[in-house]
């Protein structure tokens, strides 16, 4: 237990390689334990070592083919290289253990959404997120997206205002947002989200979209961000 606290201690503090030492430790004194497994897991997927992150999940997993959290971060990691189909079906495994984790209905949702045809079953798993997870950013960008998709734009438009302030950094969000406001004719905050999207050096799926909805956009002139943006996973 001492060493996984330290490996949280060092990778709060962003130092990765004193954090693996510690996790690596503590898998050494007590195999037995998934924590260890999973925080190594996380550490690697956050650095785009995917191969070793799914080991470690994979090791967690032999212990309990159940762990949900296990189960998740894999989902989260196939996600992430791109393995959209591997990644719904270890949410969908969470899901048939505990069908209201937050974590893994709204991951699945978004996936529906965006890469498949259960565009209802994906609002429903993206409301069971929000009933669990009420202020949970990622959550309510996640809802509001879908129902942006909808066309449910005064409804998404709330939801995706309070994700903005919440996460006023994340480029996909700002996206989100510019894209509904664009959308009910607000020029001016649609400039502001997109501008943001436009700007960001990190590339993004929907920047050239946002490019374009400012263009189209009488008055909707690209300027330079006021912050750095960061393109972080929803």
């Amino acid at each position: 237990m001492h060493q996984l606290l330290l490996g949280e201690t060092h990778r709060a503090q962003r130092e990765g390689k004193l954090a693996e030492a510690a996790h690596l430790k503590a898998i050494e004194l007590e195999p037995r334990l998934a924590g260890p497994y999973l925080r190594l897991g996380g550490l690697y997927a956050a650095s785009g070592q995917f191969d070793d992150a799914l080991a470690k999940v994979a090791e967690a997993l032999k212990g309990n083919p159940n762990n949900a959290g296990a189960l998740r971060l894999g989902g989260t990691i196939h996600e992430w290289r791109g393995a959209i189909p591997k990644a719904r079906e270890f949410y969908e495994k969470v899901l048939a253990l505990n069908p209201r984790f937050a974590p893994a209905a709204n991951n699945l949702a978004w996936i529906l959404s965006e890469h498949g045809s259960d565009k209802d079953n994906a609002l429903t798993l993206a409301q069971t997120a929000k009933e669990q997870a009420p202020e949970d950013p990622h959550v309510t960008d996640t809802l509001g997206w879908i129902f942006y998709r909808r066309g449910v734009h005064q409804r998404a438009l709330a939801l995706l205002k309070d994700s903005a302030a919440k996460l006023p950094c994340n480029t996909m969000v700002q996206y989100h947002l510019g894209m509904v406001s664009a959308q009910l004719g607000d020029k001016e905050a649609a400039r502001q989200a997109l501008s943001i999207v436009a700007a960001a050096t990190t590339p993004f799926p929907g920047q050239d979209e946002a490019k374009k909805a400012l263009a189209a956009g009488s008055g909707l002139a690209i300027q330079h961000p006021r912050r750095t943006v960061l393109l972080l996973a929803a």
